[in-house]
């Protein structure tokens, strides 16, 4: 049985998670004094890929694998993305 690349673990994983925090604030807006699903899943967001990238860093140090350092690198640019496009979405 083929092994999925950790690569493209993360890009599913993140594509995924950011799926149903969307589908989490069309199913439940958020309020300035109730934030909903999809806002608290985006917010979460944040400590999972810390998490994420940690468990990454330590799987690449333990066994010296370029597809873990690309991983994180994936994850890095996926915050980089989202920090651009919010930026000027709010403009």
């Amino acid at each position: 049985m083929a092994k999925i690349r950790p690569e493209i673990k993360t890009i599913l994983f993140f594509i995924f998670y950011f799926t149903i925090a969307l589908i989490g604030e069309k199913r439940s807006l958020s309020g300035v004094c109730a934030p909903g699903p999809g806002f608290l899943l985006f917010l979460l967001s944040i400590p999972v890929s810390i998490i994420y990238s940690l468990i990454l860093y330590f799987r690449y140090h333990k066994s010296e694998n370029k597809q873990y350092l690309n991983s994180i690198y994936i994850i890095s640019g996926i915050w980089v993305l989202l920090f651009i496009f919010l930026s000027f979405s709010n403009k």
